[in-house]
C-alpha cells in the first residue's frame, strides 16, 4: 500500500509544470528572440550570422519546420564564436556572457541576450620571428604576409600562420619544430608586436618504412612502396607523407591507409644523421569481385527490355596491382504476342509487365566487354587502359536489321599533382550491318544512327574546389581536344576543341560568387562529303536550358531542322537543334544562404552557338537575367531558377523556369 502511495505522489510531482519548466527544467523553451548588446563596432546582423541560437521565424512559430528551443550547449559555443568574431577584427580583449534568465510576457518562450565588453582594438605594429635556420627564415615573408602590419589584428591569421610556419619547417626536414606565438603589448596596450619563437630541433632524414597489414596479404609489398613518395635517407617532407597516402588510395586497392611517422627518432652515429621511421598501416580490398543485376527498364529503341548483366573483376592480377574486369550483357526485347513493330508508342503498362509470362522476348542487344588495366606503364606512373567492347547479333530499331559492333579504346593518363590530370586516348570502332551491300554501308549507318567515329582525344582538368556539390571556394578548369576520323577513316572528319573555366570565392560574409566561361570550336576535314556530313548534331556543340543559358529550352539556341532541310527520311531530326560549331558561354552568379536549408542566387547569362564560325556575331550573343531558389539536400542543392531574356535597349523578353537538381556549375 505504501509503495503505491509513493508511485502516485512520484507521478503527481513530474505532472507539475511548475517543475518542469523552471526548476528541472526538463523542457527546453522555445526562442523568442536573440539579442546583443554591448556590441558597438560589428554590427548585430554580422554577430548573429554566427549563431547557433536563433530566434523563431513564423515559419518555425506555425511548425512548418520544428520550433527552435534554447540549449545550453549552443550558448557556450556561440559566446566563444562571438569572441572569436572580434579577434578576427582586433579586438583581442573582448568578453562575451550569456544570459537566459528572464522571459517573454507568457513566460513559455526565453530570451536569449549575449552581453560584450568590447575592450580596445589593437593594431599590429610589426612582426617578430626569434630562433631558427637563416636560411629557411628568409623565405618566410611569403608565409607571413598574411599579418598585416599596422592594421587591426587578426588573431586567427595570427594562429593559423603560426601552424604555417610550423609545417613549413616539417616540409624542409624538421618534423618536432615547435613554434610559440605571443603578444608583446605597447604600454597603452593599443598596439602589438606579433612574435614567433622558432624551436626546430633537430634535422632529420627518413628511415624504414614497415608494412602493417589489416587482414591477409594480398598485393605484393613493392606495389605498394612504390606509391610512396617517402623515400629511405631523403630528408623528412611532411607534404610528401601527405601526398602519399592519397596516392596509396587513388590505386583503388585499399580501404585503409595510415602513414605513421615513428613516435621517436634515432641517431645513426656512423652517418651522424637522425632518422624517423615509418609504419604504413593498410587495410586490403578484396581483390576479386563479381557483381550481377537483373531486371525490366525502359529502353529509348526498344521501350520496355529485360536485361541481365554480370560483372567479373580482380583487382590485383596475381598481386601486382594490375586489374582485369570482364562484363557480359543480354536485353530482351518486350512486347505483345503478334506485334511485330520494334517500337510501341503505347508503352507497356504496369499491368502487362506484372502477366511476365504472357508476353513474347525477342534478343536485341548483346555485349562482351574487357578492360585491363596496367598502372604503371612502362615503369612510370601512366595508368594505361586497354578495353574492348563486341556486340554481336544486335538489332537496330530504325532500320530493322541486325549488326555486328566492335569498339577498341586505349588511353594514357598522367596525374601531375593531386590537382591536376591529363589524358591522351585512342578510339576506333567498326560496325557491319547483317544483309546490306558495301556501297549502301554508311548509308545505312547513318540512317540507323549506327555511325563510325575513329578518334584522338586529348583532355587537360585542374580542379582545385573545397566541394564538388556546392563549392565554396577554388576553380574548375579543363582543355580538350578531338581529332575524329579524316586519316583513321570512318564516317565523320572533323577536329574540336573546348576551354572551360569555372570560379567560386566567397565575398561579403556568407556571399558566394560563382563565375564561369566557355569556348568551344569545330571544323571539318577532308573534302569527301558536305560540311554536315563530316559532323553531326551530337558532335556539335548547343546551348540553353537549366546548366548552360537558363530562360531558354534545353539545347534551344541556334538554328533547328526545319522543313526547307535535307532530314533522313523517318525526320526524327525535325525541329531538333542542328548544333553549332562555335560556341561562346559566360555566366555569373551571387549565392547565398536565406534560412533553414535554403538559399537564393542572382545570375547573369551569356552566350550562343552558330552553326558555321563564321556566323558569329556581337549582336547574336543572347543574355539572361534571373533569381534562383535552392534548398540543399545530403546529395546537393535542388533549384528552382527564373530567366528572362534581356533584348536589345535592356527590354524585357520571354522567360523560362527550370527544376533540377545541383548547381549549373
Amino acid at each position: 500500500m505504501n509503495f503505491k502511495i509513493l508511485i502516485i505522489s512520484f507521478l503527481i510531482f513530474l505532472s507539475s509544470p511548475l517543475v518542469l519548466a523552471k526548476d528541472f527544467k526538463f523542457l527546453k523553451q522555445p526562442i523568442n528572440k536573440v539579442e546583443i548588446t554591448g556590441n558597438r563596432n560589428i554590427p548585430d546582423g554580422k554577430l548573429k550570422g554566427l549563431l547557433l541560437t536563433k530566434q523563431n521565424s513564423w515559419y518555425n512559430t506555425w511548425g512548418i519546420f520544428g520550433r527552435r528551443r534554447i540549449s545550453k550547449t549552443n550558448l557556450i559555443i556561440d559566446s566563444r564564436q562571438i569572441k572569436r568574431q572580434y579577434g578576427r577584427e582586433g579586438f583581442l580583449f573582448a568578453e562575451v556572457i550569456y544570459n537566459t534568465d528572464y522571459f517573454a510576457q507568457d513566460s513559455s518562450e526565453v530570451i536569449a541576450n549575449f552581453i560584450v565588453e568590447e575592450g580596445k582594438k589593437v593594431i599590429v605594429d610589426s612582426l617578430d620571428v626569434v630562433g631558427g635556420i637563416p636560411e629557411l627564415n628568409k623565405s618566410l615573408r611569403k608565409i607571413t604576409d598574411k599579418v598585416k602590419i599596422n592594421r587591426a589584428v587578426n588573431h586567427d591569421v595570427v594562429m593559423a600562420t603560426g601552424f604555417r610556419i610550423r609545417d613549413y619547417y616539417a616540409d624542409n626536414g624538421y618534423p618536432v619544430t615547435k613554434i610559440t606565438s605571443e603578444y608583446i603589448f605597447s604600454d597603452d596596450s593599443s598596439r602589438v608586436v606579433a612574435r614567433y619563437d622558432i624551436a626546430e630541433s633537430c634535422y632529420v632524414h627518413n628511415g624504414d618504412i614497415t608494412i602493417v597489414r589489416e587482414g591477409k596479404p594480398k598485393t605484393d609489398d613493392r606495389v605498394l612502396l612504390r606509391e610512396v613518395l617517402v623515400k629511405s635517407d631523403n630528408p623528412y617532407n611532411r607534404n610528401l607523407n601527405y601526398e602519399s597516402q592519397q596516392r596509396l588510395y587513388s590505386t583503388g586497392l585499399l580501404k585503409y591507409v595510415a602513414l605513421r611517422r615513428a613516435d621517436t627518432l634515432r641517431y645513426n652515429q656512423e652517418v651522424g644523421r637522425t632518422y624517423t621511421d615509418y609504419r604504413l598501416v593498410i587495410n586490403e580490398r578484396k581483390a576479386n569481385f563479381i557483381n550481377i543485376r537483373t531486371g525490366v527498364e525502359r529502353d529509348p529503341d526498344f521501350n520496355a527490355v529485360f536485361t541481365t548483366s554480370l560483372s567479373w573483376g580482380n583487382r590485383s592480377l596475381w598481386g601486382t596491382g594490375r586489374k582485369l574486369i570482364l562484363n557480359l550483357s543480354n536485353s530482351l526485347r518486350l512486347y505483345r504476342p503478334g506485334e511485330q513493330d520494334a517500337s510501341d508508342p503505347e508503352g507497356l503498362s504496369l499491368a502487362e509487365l506484372v502477366k511476365f509470362s504472357e508476353l513474347d522476348v525477342e534478343p536485341v542487344k548483346n555485349s562482351i566487354g574487357l578492360n585491363y588495366i596496367e598502372p604503371w606503364f612502362l615503369n612510370h606512373r601512366l595508368p594505361l587502359s586497354i578495353s574492348v567492347l563486341y556486340e554481336p547479333k544486335n538489332k537496330n530499331p530504325i532500320i530493322k536489321k541486325f549488326y555486328d559492333g566492335l569498339v577498341g579504346e586505349t588511353s594514357v593518363a598522367r596525374e601531375l599533382n593531386r590537382f591536376t590530370n591529363m589524358r591522351f586516348s585512342v578510339r576506333v570502332e567498326f560496325v557491319d550491318i547483317h544483309g546490306i551491300k558495301d556501297t549502301e554501308a554508311r548509308d545505312y549507318r547513318t540512317l540507323g544512327d549506327n555511325t563510325i567515329r575513329r578518334r584522338l582525344s586529348f583532355y587537360g582538368q585542374r580542379d582545385t574546389r573545397d566541394n564538388i556539390l556546392v563549392p565554396q571556394r577554388g576553380s574548375y578548369s579543363y582543355v580538350s581536344v578531338d581529332y575524329v576520323g579524316h586519316y583513321l577513316g570512318g564516317d565523320f572528319s572533323y577536329i574540336r576543341g573546348e576551354f572551360y573555366w569555372s570560379r567560386f570565392q566567397a565575398s561579403l560574409g556568407e556571399n558566394m560568387i560563382a563565375s564561369r566561361f566557355r569556348i568551344g570550336a569545330l571544323r571539318e576535314l577532308g573534302e569527301d562529303f558536305a560540311d554536315q556530313d563530316r559532323s553531326s548534331p551530337d558532335d556539335r556543340f548547343t546551348l540553353g536550358g537549366a546548366n548552360t543559358v537558363r530562360g531558354f529550352g534545353e539545347n534551344s539556341m541556334g538554328l533547328l531542322w526545319d522543313e526547307g532541310d535535307e532530314i533522313d527520311s523517318t525526320n526524327a531530326l525535325y525541329h531538333q537543334p542542328k548544333g553549332g560549331r562555335l560556341l561562346l558561354l559566360a555566366n555569373l552568379e551571387l549565392r547565398r544562404p536565406l534560412f533553414w536549408r535554403f538559399g537564393g542566387a542572382a545570375f547573369v547569362d551569356v552566350g550562343n552557338v552558330f552553326y558555321h564560325i563564321d556566323d558569329f556575331k556581337l549582336s547574336r550573343i543572347e543574355t539572361t537575367a534571373g533569381l534562383g531558389f535552392h534548398f540543399f539536400t545530403p546529395i546537393g542543392p535542388i533549384r528552382l531558377d527564373g530567366a528572362v531574356r534581356v533584348k536589345k535597349k535592356f527590354d524585357l523578353g520571354d522567360s523560362g523556369y527550370h527544376l533540377t537538381i545541383l548547381y549549373a556549375f
